[in-house]
């Protein structure tokens, strides 16, 4: 029996680093205000430390986001998804007052196979926002993990990391994340 489109199976190997994507339901523009963007970046690092997971690179735009997180327990990726995305669905729907609307639409992952793969994901993750129009330089956009590698490991180790593992796209023709 073929897999419908966009549900993926979810294989988890434990002490594996992974790069995941969620949209939000129908492209809808749900993460559009500061406060929105706020919310899914703080309950990235909440549940980050009730899972023990280590999130390297993180991205959050108006109707997506981008993550690239190792889980020492493989299972668990699962269970974090799940909880990171009904506490934001909650909270998203009790601000708009529209309670039981469905926020997200899947999400999906990608096991890391090799160096290069990792480093090039890191650098497609930073260079999203600028990719999708919201933003003319990576620096501009604040809901990302660029800054925090600028601020600590300057902005020549970041262009070093873009030249040597330069970005590729991995976006599915059909997404329309703009």
């Amino acid at each position: 029996m073929p897999i419908p489109l966009h549900h993926p199976p979810h294989v988890y190997l434990d002490d594996t680093w992974y790069f995941i994507t969620s949209s939000v339901y129908q492209q809808r523009h749900l993460l559009r205000t500061k406060e929105s963007k706020e919310l899914v970046r703080d309950q990235f690092a909440a549940l980050a430390r009730e899972f023990k997971l280590e999130f390297t690179a993180w991205v959050i735009l108006d109707n997506h986001y981008h993550i690239l997180v190792k889980s020492h327990i493989g299972e668990e990726l699962s269970r974090f998804i799940g909880r990171l995305h009904g506490r934001i669905s909650h909270d998203l729907n009790e601000w708009d007052n529209t309670r039981g609307r469905q926020v997200w639409h899947n999400f999906w992952d990608t096991c890391i196979r090799s160096d290069a793969d990792y480093w090039t994901r890191f650098n497609y993750i930073h260079h999203n926002p600028v990719k999708h129009g919201y933003a003319k330089q990576m620096s501009d956009w604040i809901f990302s993990s660029y800054r925090f590698y600028v601020e600590r490991k300057g902005i020549e180790w970041m262009m070093d990391t873009f030249e040597k593992y330069p970005i590729i796209d991995f976006s599915d023709p059909r997404d329309n994340f703009g």
